[in-house]
This record gives structure tokens, sequence and C-alpha cells, in this order.
């Protein structure tokens, strides 16, 4: 029986079994998932964590990044999810209740430490802020009630090193778990779980991302109930990722230590030249000798990355923002770990209390892109023009 043609538009003809494998990962879209039996149908809730049953709880394409990732970070599983943020979220949530407690780095990402406020107060979790260098020294915050610490390694913008193995060694003795946010090395140059970490977590939107449009974060574990109270919780939030995300994500990944160490030898040799500049009261990376956690870097990651931060000084508080127009390259945004160099702006000292060892005057976080070096030295040469354009000379005193 010949079809009505509406119907035909909606059930376009079966097409071939035969296989079909691209070069690059395929783009599958779904929210529905079908199944061929009434049985298969009702046992859906068994492929949640290995096989199909809505989109929403993954597809072919998120599938296989999942799988990527989870091969870099040296884990057996890995979730990704719709952001970095998302991604501190589900893994806090999965792991703490009501009547718990999280440790959080200072230097942990603004935001998330706005969440503990904000989010996980009012749930009865509560959060207590430590200052990231004291590694092994966190053990007597670690109570009965901890269930989660959380580590940033460097931070996202005074850029402490912390000692994991060590902070791990102490959580794991008082039965809590680690989560370290590794977003600036990537497992490029640190892996997490092969110094004890339970959850290792990226902002994909960063350097694996690479180009600025995208918006992805990922969880990756050893432990195979963790992964299911991470998916689960996943789960019951609403987390879904799109497949052309993911597919720009796995885009990325294929260039992602190519860019990364551009980046670096920029970032190193630029930093080289900041020293020299009279502006410049002080360099924030891992790298520079007179940094905090310097040695402990050298002895756990494997490179560096083209983010860092500088520190002015004070008087020129009040220019930046001309000084920040006058850039053509470093555009102002609050990103790093793409193709394109950004400045952020930002204060670190509000609310803390563990920064005695940084130096007075604004902050401004350099994310190194892949411009050359000489066009990068241009470009803040300019900002710095305006500085000493505007800087009154000091008055002899009166005799």
């Amino acid at each position: 029986m010949t079809e009505n043609v509406d119907t035909s538009h909606v059930h376009p003809p079966k097409r071939s079994s035969e296989p079909f494998q691209a070069l690059v990962m395929p783009v599958e879209r779904a929210s529905t998932v079908i199944f061929d039996d009434l049985e298969a149908f009702e046992r859906r809730a068994e492929r949640l964590y290995d096989g199909f049953s809505y989109g929403l709880y993954g597809t072919p394409t998120s599938r296989q990044l999942e799988d990527h990732i989870a091969a870099l970070e040296g884990a057996t599983r890995a979730l990704v999810v719709s952001s970095g943020m998302a991604a501190i979220a589900l893994s806090t949530l999965a792991v703490c209740k009501g009547g718990d407690r999280v440790l959080m780095p200072w230097s942990l990402y603004g935001p998330a430490r706005d969440m503990a406020d904000r989010l996980l107060r009012p749930l009865g979790i509560e959060a207590v802020c430590y200052d990231p260098r004291l590694d092994a020294g966190v053990g007597p915050l670690i109570d009965q009630r901890t269930r989660l610490v959380w580590v940033e390694s460097p931070g996202s913008a005074t850029f402490e090193v912390q000692d994991v193995p060590a902070i791990v060694a102490a959580a794991h003795r008082a039965g809590a778990l680690v989560a370290a946010d590794n977003t600036w090395a990537s497992h490029v140059l640190f892996r997490p779980l092969e110094h004890g970490v339970d959850i290792a977590m990226q902002a994909l939107s960063k350097h694996a991302g690479g180009h600025g449009d995208l918006l992805m974060g990922s969880v990756a574990v050893r432990d195979e109930a963790l992964f299911r109270r991470l998916k689960d919780t996943a789960r019951f939030l609403g987390y879904g990722v799109s497949p052309e995300d993911c597919a720009l994500c796995e885009r990325g990944l294929m260039t992602l230590p190519l860019r990364m160490r551009h980046a670096a030898a920029t970032a190193e040799a630029i930093m080289d030249w900041l020293s020299t500049r009279s502006e410049v009261a002080q360099i924030l990376h891992p790298s520079r000798r007179d940094h905090p956690g310097h040695t402990v870097w050298k002895r756990d990651f494997a490179g560096s990355a083209g983010v860092f931060s500088i520190v002015l000084r004070p008087e020129f508080q009040r220019l930046q923002s001309e000084a920040l127009s006058r850039m053509r390259l470093f555009r102002l945004g609050a990103s790093w770990g793409g193709v394109h160099s950004l400045v952020a702006v930002s204060d670190p000292r509000k609310g803390r209390t563990d920064l005695e060892w940084l130096r007075p005057g604004p902050v401004w976080r350099l994310s190194i892109g892949l411009e050359t070096v000489g066009d990068l030295k241009d470009d803040l040469a300019k900002a710095f023009e305006h500085f000493a354009d505007h800087v009154l000379t000091p008055v002899a005193a009166t005799e």
C-alpha cells in the first residue's frame, strides 16, 4: 500500500546497514531513542551507564568523547557536562549531602566559592575555604563530616601550586575524597588520578575547546561506583551536552598539545620581557623561581601552560581602563586557553587573608594565544606607554 504523502515526509526509506567509518567524529543528534521490541524498551534503564536510553543521557557522539577523555586522563570512566562550573557542582553534589563538609582552597575558581555560599549552604552542606599553601597541613581541617577536598593547582588567578599527593594522603586518611580542578594544566601537563586524586575535573571550554566558542566540562574517575553516582546525579539534575559541541571539543583535542606548547613557549618569552619592565611589580607563574610552589611544580608537572598573572604598580590602578583600550591583540575577557590572547582584570585579595606574599597593585591575568611574541610584546607596550604618559614624576622634597 502506498503511504500518504504526509507520512512519506516523516518516514524516509530505511538506509543501508553497510558499515560506514568517517575520519572524524560523526555528529549524531537525538532526544528520542527507539527500541526494536517491548522487552528492550522496558529494560532501557539498564542502558544508562553503557548503552543508550534517551538522548539526554548520552549519544554515540558524547560517549565517544567521554571514552577519549577517559583515555587521556588515565581514567576508566569520564562524563561530559555543560560547563566547567557544572562539573564542579556535579562533583560536589554527588559526594556531599546535608550535614557534610567540603573543603575548597581560596584559590579555587571564584564562581565555585559563590556556589558554596548560595547553593551548598542552603542545602546544609558546609563549605570551608583553606589556604592553598597548607598542603599536608590541611589535615587538621578534615573532620569526620568532611566528604570532599577540592584542589586547584595552580589556582585560577594567583597560581599557587598545591602539593596534591600530600593533600590526597591527608584526605584519604580521614576518609574524604579529593577532586582536582585541573583546567590550567589539562591532562597534557598533569594527570591528577595518577597522583591519587579521586575526581579529575576540567573546564573543556578552555584548552580543549581552544577557540572561545565552546562551553563544556568533564569529570574523570577510576572507580565505577563513583562514576555511577556522578552519572545519576547528572541525570537527576538534567545535565546534557549537544553532539555538535562534543564534535567541536573532539576537534580541539586533536590540536591541544601543539597549541599548549606554542602558548607556553610564547608566555615564557613574554614573562622574561615583563621581568625587565618597571611597570610590573610581580609575575605569577609556577615556572618562575620565586613563585610559591615552584619546587612542587617542577616535581609533578610535565611542563608549563601559557596562562599567568602580573601585578602592576599600585599607582596604575586608576589608569587601567584607558591602558587596556589601547591594546588590539589582547582582548578583555574572562577565559583562557584559546587561540586568541586575552587579559582579565581581577582583585584576588577580596575576601582573602592568605595573600600576604602578593604585592600590592592591580592584577592582570594573561592568556597567551597563537600570536607571535613580538606582536604581543608590542601590544602590551602600548598599554604601558599610557602608564608612562600619565603617572606624575615624584616632586623633589622641599628643603
